[in-house]
């Protein structure tokens, strides 16, 4: 045998081996490969379900702070007109208050109708 036939079984013994250690290391990966196929889809199978709810979730919570934003605008227009009714309430129990014994029966009714006014307007600020 000469070096270069040496040589060449070296060279082909080497391959060969590198061939036997790279096909169980191809076949792990394309296991592998099937495994993490199988993941994803499963994954996608779940979550696409969990996706169209958190959306309804999220419609719904527009809708409701759509309706919140309705319900304090109606609040905030009734505070308003009570405060306008308190503040003629207080102008005639004023004007009135000057009546004397009437009067002064008047001015605790002016005094509770100014409670009543920052009892609203302490509510409306809450809100």
């Amino acid at each position: 045998m000469t070096v270069l036939n040496v040589a060449a079984l070296i060279a082909s013994l080497a391959f060969l081996a590198l061939v036997a250690a790279v096909v169980p290391v191809l076949m792990q990966l394309s296991r592998t490969a099937r495994a993490a196929e199988q993941t994803l889809a499963s994954l996608e199978r779940e979550v696409r379900p969990l996706a169209t709810q958190v959306q309804a979730l999220l419609q719904e919570h527009r809708e409701l702070a759509q309706q919140a934003t309705r319900d304090l605008r109606q609040v905030e227009a009734v505070t308003q007109r009570v405060q306008e009714v308190v503040g003629r309430l207080s102008n005639v129990t004023a004007f009135l208050g000057h009546a004397g014994t009437v009067g002064q029966a008047l001015t605790v009714a002016r005094g509770l109708g100014r409670g009543v006014e920052v009892f609203v307007s302490r509510l409306g600020r809450r809100r």
